[in-house]
């Protein structure tokens, strides 16, 4: 039991070697492949590449009446001639109202409905005045007009994690709630305790090695589904204001910082899955009920169900992992305050998962210092 290296090397081969994860890894594969294909299913490179021909242009009257002439159908029919104004047309739509007609605006008035809409949306979610006087300060460094960037890549990029953040949740569901309950089946742990210090250092590499199987898994999932993005699409735009795809977003994002932020919300959520499932599954003697609450967590984060009026309710489905990753997270303005102080959810997320993992890990400890094997 002293030789903590030897065990954890020993923890860490028991999962990798277990078929649930041989079975995880091979669809966590698959769904990286499918999800870093299937854009091309739907945008040919001669459409990518068509995006491209507007880059590097502001956003302006000029660039406007350049293209409202070719638009057909108020922007809803594209061809070879007009398809390098897509992007900038659909910002357009997303800012102004669903019966607008795209021509009768100017790049003026494009922007002040933008920032007219923002202010509606933060109102909508009840946001306080202090809270809507602390995004007005993030607003003004948001640099107006716009400057078009294509930013294909980095968009199925950051969409695309948030694929791989729910394949990263099924690995630790499915994997690592039996890392504990299976001692308990196999009826191994009268060996364990029975050993010197056998539950205080086990139950730390056993979580250890699970925290790194995951962490590992994360990691390894979002550098490959990374490679294929610049492959396909290359990752030209991540210097692009998020504002191109959710133009009344008020945080001063480009792509890149974006992607920045999913990156370490998706570590701290993978450590929050991992010292969940092991620690639940301790504490209730059964890996599928601990599979169950936890792909039940993941469904109900994605349901539209909560009312705006109720803030707090709708504040922490929003701080669901499943919900922090996503692009719409960017529509997410509400904050977290404390003594006049306020952080964007992106701030505190990963905060809370890591005070609730460390919370978890020990509940899970307490329990398996508990436990006393009887009936046998």
């Amino acid at each position: 039991m002293k030789n903590i290296g030897t065990l954890y090397t020993f923890e860490i081969k028991k999962i990798l070697k277990n078929r649930l994860t041989i079975a995880m890894l091979i669809v966590t594969l698959a769904f990286t492949l499918i999800e870093a294909f299937t854009p091309r299913l739907y945008m040919s490179k001669e459409m990518t590449d068509a995006l491209k021909e507007a880059d590097g242009r502001v956003i302006d009257d000029a660039l406007l009446n350049e293209m409202y002439p070719v638009l057909i159908d108020n922007g809803t029919v594209w061809t070879a001639e007009n398809n390098m104004y897509m992007n900038i047309a659909d910002m357009e739509k997303g800012i102004l109202p669903d019966d607008a007609v795209l021509s009768d605006y100017s790049a003026e008035e494009m922007y002040k409905a933008r920032k007219e809409k923002t202010y509606s949306v933060m109102k909508d979610d009840k946001l306080t005045e202090s809270e809507i006087a602390w995004w007005e300060k993030r607003m003004s460094e948001i640099e107006t007009p716009f400057t078009y960037r294509s930013f294909v890549g980095p968009l199925n990029l950051a969409q695309g994690l948030s694929l791989t953040l729910m394949c990263i949740m099924l690995i630790s569901a499915l994997c690592l709630s039996t890392v504990f309950t299976v001692e308990h089946r196999q009826k191994t742990d009268q060996l364990v305790i029975s050993c010197r210090n056998g539950r205080r250092e086990t139950y730390f590499v056993k979580t250890a090695a699970g925290l790194s199987v995951v962490t590992g898994c994360c990691l390894i999932s979002a550098a490959l589904l990374t490679l294929l993005i610049v492959l396909l699409y290359g990752l030209d735009g991540l210097d692009a204001a998020v504002q191109l795809e959710l133009p009344w977003s008020a945080y001063p994002f480009t792509f890149g910082q974006f992607i920045a932020v999913q990156m370490v919300v998706m570590i701290a959520a993978s450590i929050l899955f991992a010292s969940f499932a092991m620690a639940m599954s301790e504490v209730l003697k059964n890996s599928l009920a601990v599979t169950g609450v936890m792909v039940g967590l993941f469904i109900f984060g994605q349901l539209e169900i909560i009312p705006p009026r109720y803030r707090l309710i709708g504040q922490i489905n929003s701080m669901l992992p499943s919900n922090q990753i996503s692009t719409w997270s960017l529509l997410e303005h509400r904050l977290v305050g404390f003594d006049g102080h306020f952080l964007t959810t992106y701030a505190a997320a990963p905060l809370i998962y890591l005070a609730l993992a460390i919370l978890f890990t020990l509940i899970g400890r307490i329990a398996y210092d508990r436990f006393q094997v009887t009936g046998r």
